[in-house]
């Protein structure tokens, strides 16, 4: 009775752990569609969680006697976590194929863990933790997805300003060498970067400007600036960040160039985004695997687990 009350505490645990951390992912997914990326230390809670999570499925899977319990807690962990988005014909068929992948890893584990002759947490894990870590990808680029309700979300996220940002710094040394304009900062605003090309083409030519200049300078800064909003058909008072200006520019075209088939473009951005965690979740992966082989000599030296020798039966083809 003693081992059955253990075993059902760490299947809730288990399940709660990894509602827990997706919530808490689901929440941080606003910061990376605005492009907040500065502050890494908003990521920390939710992968500290989703280690946590991916070592108690782990455990739930060696631990657990009863096959129902541990796949239960395995499926409603990884199934749960749906009902935090809109429903939705995407999110249900995710939701039952995350569970039924759950389901899936776990019977790894344990079967790996069953048919052991010695345990080793690496080879263990090595059986079904992959996949914990694919299925909470797609959970998470569901999530991610949901955030995406319409074409231009879909193009600002598939294209985000850091990327543009990283353009403008990338060209502008080379604006520089051929047009003499001082190296362009995406903070800079789109007033401030076309005085400095006006005042560069002006020098170019001899042009000296004067006090009595001031006024014809402002307004050319402004003819400028009504040609370039008209080139890319946006709305600019001269405070925008050029950045932002880039940013905006390069979505209308991406907008424009794919046509009826940017209704798409979430479904792309999400797929792009299911690869880059899934890339994220590799070195987890190592951490789980530290993580559940420390929290497993922990536990045995709390007296909470035992090991114990077992025989076990092979099936094996003979001639």
């Amino acid at each position: 009775m003693r081992t059955f009350l253990k075993e059902i505490i760490l299947a809730l645990t288990t399940a709660a752990a990894s509602v827990l951390a997706f919530w808490l992912w689901k929440e941080t997914l606003p910061a990376i569609n605005l492009g907040i990326l500065q502050n890494y230390t908003q990521f920390f809670a939710p992968t500290a969680a989703l280690i946590a999570a991916a070592s108690l499925f782990a455990l739930g899977a060696i631990l657990i006697d009863g096959r129902g319990l541990v796949y239960a807690a395995s499926a409603a962990g990884m199934g749960i976590p749906f009902f935090l988005t809109p429903a939705s014909n995407t999110v249900l068929i995710a939701s039952v194929g995350s569970a039924a992948l759950a389901v899936f890893a776990a019977r790894r584990i344990r079967k790996e863990h069953l048919l052991s002759l010695g345990f080793s947490s690496s080879k263990v894990l090595k059986a079904g933790l992959p996949l914990f870590f694919t299925i909470s990808s797609l959970i998470v680029s569901v999530f991610y997805l949901a955030t995406l309700d319409d074409p231009e979300k879909a193009a600002s996220a598939a294209i985000p300003r850091p990327v543009s940002d990283l353009a403008i710094r990338a060209f502008s040394r080379p604006l520089k060498e051929t047009t003499g304009i001082a190296e362009i900062d995406p903070e800079l605003t789109v007033d401030e970067v076309l005085k400095m090309s006006i005042r560069a083409k002006f020098k170019a030519e001899g042009v000296l400007l004067s006090r009595g200049t001031e006024r014809g300078f402002t307004e050319l800064v402004a003819h400028q600036r009504d040609q370039l909003a008209r080139q890319y058909g946006i709305e600019l008072t001269g405070n925008e960040r050029i950045g932002d200006v880039l940013n905006r520019a390069i979505i209308d075209r991406l907008q424009e160039i794919l046509g009826p088939y940017a209704e798409f473009l979430p479904f792309i951005s999400a797929l792009a985004f299911f690869f880059a965690f899934k890339a994220f979740t590799f070195p987890l992966y190592f951490l789980t695997v530290l993580c559940t082989a420390l929290l497993i000599k922990s536990l045995r030296a709390l007296t909470i687990i035992k090991s114990e020798i077992r025989q076990i039966e092979v099936e094996q083809l003979r001639l």
